[in-house]
């Protein structure tokens, strides 16, 4: 396997890790929407617009446990594809509801998947130097009332034991 080095990733192809990416509740999509999105947040990183994600306890920064940087993340976000995408799935939170609220249109966000090897912070004292991970990033390209992409989450694959 040939690997694809950008940055402090190591980049694997998407069927090296044998995950799922769990995203619901999956609504109906066009093939042009996800092309709009993907040249929407194209642009945005280009341009520095975006607005990055927060990290929470649930979905924690990759940099917590990785050597991951912003530039990282901005090269992922480029190197997102169609291949990539998952899903799009509505928007569930506290924030969308209060949006709903007030009048403002459903929230959806797109989810992608991207496959890698990060280097782990930890190589030292845990003797693992690196990891192959699933990233799993959520996408909200807000259209109303602002013409906005914001990457709601960045984190490494959860997958749901059953």
């Amino acid at each position: 396997m040939a690997e694809d080095k950008i940055g402090h990733i190591v980049k694997l192809p998407l069927n090296a890790i044998k995950e799922t990416v769990e995203a619901e509740p999956r609504v109906a999509y066009s093939e042009d929407e996800i092309s709009e999105v993907l040249v929407d947040l194209h642009n945005a990183v280009d341009k520095k617009t975006y607005i990055p994600q927060t990290p929470t306890a649930d979905n924690p920064a990759l940099s917590d446990d990785y050597i991951f940087d912003t530039k990282d993340e901005n090269l992922i976000l480029k190197d997102l594809k169609r291949d990539n995408f998952v899903g799009k799935v509505k928007d569930l939170s506290k924030g969308a509801a209060k949006r709903r609220e007030k009048g403002l249109p459903e929230e959806y966000l797109y989810v992608f998947k991207y496959a890698c090897k990060l280097m782990r912070r930890d190589a030292q004292s845990s003797g693992v130097d690196d990891e192959d991970i699933l990233i799993y990033i959520k996408v909200n390209d807000r259209k109303i009332p602002n013409e906005k992409v914001f990457v709601i989450s960045f984190h490494k694959n959860r997958p749901k034991t059953r």
